[in-house]
């Protein structure tokens, strides 16, 4: 090969690899501009008010199918106390075809009991009926060695119920059962976690004399994967800042709007509004990250407030949402504030209805389809 051959040969390759190069560069380039297209169009309500609490990152990447869990009664939030203005046609809620069908459902009254929706299941026969203060005390160790709650619960057979063991329970019981949780806002349960549950269930049936039934390890990890994905997707907090027009909000001011709305201040700093039943509704927080205190709120001041609703914890969630939002109207018009999105600008009441509808009312009717209604007992377990 001469000369002329392989300059000829060098300048093809060259010209392959530009192609090349500029062929990929391309395609980045559009792939970039298809992603923020998708993303600020798909997206664009998420960006402006909703909060993710901090789920694993298994959570983020697990997909979309799920395990219905066990239905609950919806419980209804009271508001005698310092009562907000009504809000007039609550939306309906929002049907999804998708949902599985519910199962029985069992009352919220009851949150002691173990839920297989929710729950990997142990079963306990005891050759001689054991008492609930001796069965704890074989695994009073044991809770230290679990990331997730585990429950204990006894048949009492002349009542046909099952009790939650405790200390202070004189029952005596034949048929034990032990529930570990299979997620929570940390994550879902592990292998490891799994292996430990089975080791004290194991060590509580070795010392009481007892045949222990363990639940299939490879489908309660899998049920638990599958529960995650569910909770992360419902996984949602609705936040409406007030900023200020110009000068800063009073912390006197703050308090006592507070305050006649019947809300508390708690000790982390924010003002909780509750139901009659003790159950949170929504809260309000210092945009500047100062908590509230009780004793220097006469000297301090905040540019900004926020009010944050949590979605699968809060019973009629459309209904409080509004409430809320009429509260952080009478806040503005008193403070000489402005609703706005994380970026600073207005909010219309119709931007407002559509949050309402797409991540309060949606998520809420999806939780419900699948037997798991927001605010109730099951829904405050997963989503803590």
């Amino acid at each position: 090969m001469n000369e002329l051959q392989i300059g000829i040969l060098v300048l093809v390759v060259v010209v392959v690899l530009a192609v090349l190069a500029y062929n990929k560069w391309e395609e980045s380039k559009h792939k970039k501009t298809f992603e923020r297209t998708f993303r600020n169009d798909g997206d664009k309500e998420a960006d402006v008010l909703l909060r993710r609490p901090a789920r694993s990152a298994s959570a983020a990447n697990a997909g979309t199918a799920h395990t219905p869990p066990v239905s609950v009664e919806r419980r209804e939030p009271g508001l005698n106390a310092a009562p907000l203005e009504e809000t007039a046609g609550e939306a309906a809620e929002v049907p999804d075809d998708s949902a599985p069908e519910k199962t029985a459902r069992q009352p919220d009254a009851l949150p002691d009991e173990l839920w297989e929706g929710i729950d990997a299941i142990a079963t306990l026969d005891l050759v001689e009926a054991g008492q609930s203060g001796e069965i704890l005390a074989t695994w009073r160790e044991a809770p230290a060695r679990l990331q997730k709650l585990m429950r204990w619960v006894g048949l009492n057979e002349s009542q046909g119920v099952w009790e939650t063991l405790s200390p202070e329970r004189e029952g005596r019981y034949r048929r034990l059962k032990a529930g570990l949780q299979l997620t929570d806002r940390q994550g879902p349960i592990g292998a490891g976690e799994f292996s430990r549950f089975a080791e004290i269930v194991q060590q509580v049936a070795r010392e009481h004399m007892a045949v222990a039934t363990l639940p299939d390890r490879t489908k309660a990890l899998e049920q638990a994967q599958q529960l995650e994905r569910f909770c992360y997707d419902a996984d949602i907090q609705i936040g409406v800042n007030l900023a200020s027009r110009g000068n800063a909000f009073p912390g006197t001011k703050i308090r006592a709007l507070a305050e006649a709305a019947g809300m508390s201040l708690n000790e982390d700093g924010v003002y909780v509004r509750r139901d009659d039943e003790g159950v949170m509704l929504f809260y309000l927080q210092n945009v500047g990250g100062e908590a509230f205190i009780a004793e220097n709120l006469k000297t301090m001041s905040a540019s900004g407030l926020e009010f944050l609703l949590d979605v699968p914890v809060t019973p009629r969630g459309q209904y409080v949402f509004k409430q809320m939002l009429n509260l952080a109207k009478r806040f503005a018009d008193t403070l000489d504030g402005v609703l706005v999105d994380d970026r600073r600008q207005p909010l219309s009441d119709a931007q407002l209805e559509q949050i309402c509808q797409n991540y309060v009312a949606r998520p809420q009717a999806r939780m419900d389809a699948a037997g798991l209604t927001a605010g109730g007992a099951l829904a405050v377990r997963l989503f803590s």
